[in-house]
């Protein structure tokens, strides 16, 4: 064997290896069959009533300094705006400590949120509010051994709202969820197969999503699925 065919066996290797953690992520983000549909309603209505003062500056902070997903960049994945805990902080501190202070009162018996200080989506805001924003068929990364449920909350939902929380069963069928202000949804994320419906012409959707795990430690595998999976939301604008 040459020097060449050692290298390039060696190259060719190395990308395989490489590769395993985004096959993964996209088996258990997209492919795996479904487990469980179970989805309890929850009401947040408190936090809905607090932050309704702020809801114009929100919009527009989300728009001017969240992402924008867009379905050019994502296979057609998703398209709305997003923006993370961290992005919030400098641009609306009252809502800020509002909402950081309402997601550390959550109580969810064997759960916790994860740790803020190293999980930079311990908790976000999703906004859907332009015509045809969605979220398209997906499961939510869990890159612990334990259990990771999904707490939603619908903080502003305006009355022609057609941004809707979608399931869907072990037999394909699709059952819809209506979302209305200060109420959400808590659900088994990472085994769950979920969607939002597409957003209707001058309609508007905030949600709140905090992420609740058994333990917040990350498996070795979980750890290598977590830097993939900020590589493709970095590139990808997922």
């Amino acid at each position: 064997m040459t020097v060449y065919t050692r290298m390039k066996n060696l190259l060719l290797l190395f990308l395989l290896l490489l590769s395993i953690p985004f096959i993964l992520n996209l088996y258990h983000g997209y492919l795996k069959p479904v487990s469980d549909d179970k989805i309890d309603i929850i009401n947040c209505d408190r936090l809905s009533h607090m932050l309704k003062p702020y809801i114009g500056d929100m919009i527009q902070v989300i728009e001017n300094h969240g992402k924008f997903l867009s379905t050019k960049n994502n296979f057609n994945k998703s398209e709305g705006f997003k923006i993370v805990r961290s992005d919030i902080k400098p641009h609306l501190p009252n809502v800020f400590e509002i909402i950081d202070e309402y997601v550390k009162n959550i109580k969810v018996d064997g759960m916790k949120m994860a740790n803020c200080d190293t999980e930079k989506y311990c908790w976000f805001l999703r906004l859907y509010n332009r015509d045809g924003h969605f979220l398209d068929w997906h499961y939510d990364n869990n890159f612990t051994s334990g259990l990771r449920y999904t707490y939603v909350c619908n903080i502003h939902v305006s009355d022609n709202n057609e941004s809707q929380f979608l399931v869907k069963n072990d037999t394909n069928k699709m059952r819809v969820i209506n979302n209305m202000s200060g109420q959400g949804v808590f659900y088994n994320g990472s085994e769950v197969k979920h969607a939002i419906s597409k957003q209707n012409e001058n309609a508007t959707r905030i949600a709140l999503v905090v992420p609740f795990y058994e333990h917040d430690k990350l498996t070795y595998i979980g750890r290598w699925r977590k830097w993939a999976r900020d590589i493709i939301y970095s590139t990808l604008k997922l």
